[in-house]
């Protein structure tokens, strides 16, 4: 009994782990990117934009992503 628990447990977070890890990933990746390019914006606009534009497209990417 115990041990068919565990089993499903396992399985679930094996299933899991190759479509939520990477999502992650990417969402704190896009977030950095925002939270360096807004600052970035009145020194390097060309740069800060880039990034802002970027960051904002893989956060926006990733939750509609999770939405579907």
């Amino acid at each position: 009994m115990l041990n068919d628990i565990i089993e499903l447990v396992f399985d679930v977070i094996l299933e899991l782990v190759p479509t939520v890890i990477p999502k992650l990933l990417l969402l704190l990746a896009g977030l950095a990117a925002v939270a360096v390019g807004v600052p970035l914006l009145a020194d390097a606009p060309l740069v800060g934009g880039a990034l802002t534009v970027l960051g904002a497209a893989a956060v926006i990417g990733v939750l509609a992503r999770w939405a579907l």
